[in-house]
């Protein structure tokens, strides 16, 4: 027996492990839906992700909105926030975003803080609950307030934009580096656009505004970043590496106007420079 073993091919012997792997995972999931019939909330709530996922069982939304219910009628904040999604995406129920604002309302306030910026945005949008700009204002700040990433950054944005708070540039970039301290993306690129096109003295940095957009341009693919790079060329003086950047936003994302506009003011000043 342990000589038959031993010359077991790589693929067979994987396939017996894999089979084994199926074997537990099934296991553990049988028991784990014991538990979620008992009443555990933490396994409904796995259970739901399973169903969501389909990780070890069929792929089965409406499986896993039956399980999110159940924790989100325990009062699992988790639950109500997955609920949510459930409902904004029509996903094992009908789309309705009242109801999905309900729920996530309700983890809100229980102080999910991912919960409170998606309850923001909606106030921001005005789906599933009037636009209230204030109102987002209030929910995005519970949320920056955590320490929530998404959260500073939204919180400067309505810094920035004026959304339901007094517009104040110093405050938005505030907000924004809290965000960039833990490495999110989006505030590095709002960052470096603030301190690129700012009018206030202390916020505007072109040089920091261009080593920021580097940044984030290298940690994604998203063409915003690679234009906001070319502002922060184009604030510098710096217009030909402006002009050069922005062909490269333009690549990604051919009939973007706003690339378009840029790349013309770009070209007119490296001309002027001649």
């Amino acid at each position: 027996m342990w000589l038959v073993l031993s010359l077991a091919l790589p693929g067979e012997l994987a396939l017996a492990q894999s089979t084994a792997q199926a074997s537990a995972r099934q296991k553990a999931i049988a028991d784990l839906k014991l538990v979620a019939y008992a009443g555990d909330v933490s396994a409904q709530v796995q259970l739901g992700v399973i169903y969501l996922t389909g990780d070890g069982v069929a792929k089965d939304d409406v499986e896993a909105v039956k399980w999110l219910r159940k924790a989100a009628d325990q009062e699992s904040p988790l639950a109500e926030r997955y609920l949510a999604e459930m409902y904004f995406k029509g996903r094992g129920v009908s789309v309705d975003n009242r109801e999905a604002a309900k729920w996530l309302r309700m983890a809100a306030d229980q102080g999910d803080a991912q919960s409170q910026h998606n309850l923001a945005v909606l106030y921001t949008q005005g789906e599933g609950v009037p636009r209230n700009l204030k109102e987002a204002a209030n929910w995005m700040r519970k949320a920056a307030d955590q320490s929530f990433a998404a959260g500073q950054q939204g919180l400067g944005v309505l810094y920035e934009n004026g959304d339901g708070l007094a517009e104040d540039p110093t405050e938005a970039a505030k907000w924004y580096q809290k965000a960039v301290d833990q490495n999110y993306v989006p505030a590095m690129n709002s960052l470096a656009l603030l301190m690129a096109n700012s009018r206030e003295p202390s916020v505007r940095n072109p040089e920091q505004a261009i080593a920021l957009a580097m940044k984030a341009v290298g940690s994604g693919s998203n063409p915003d970043y690679i234009n906001t790079l070319a502002a922060a060329y184009f604030a510098d003086g710096q217009n030909e590496k402006a002009v050069e950047t922005e062909e490269k936003a333009l690549a990604r994302d051919p009939e973007n106007d706003s690339y378009k506009k840029a790349m013309q003011k770009y070209l007119a000043a490296a001309r002027s420079n001649k």
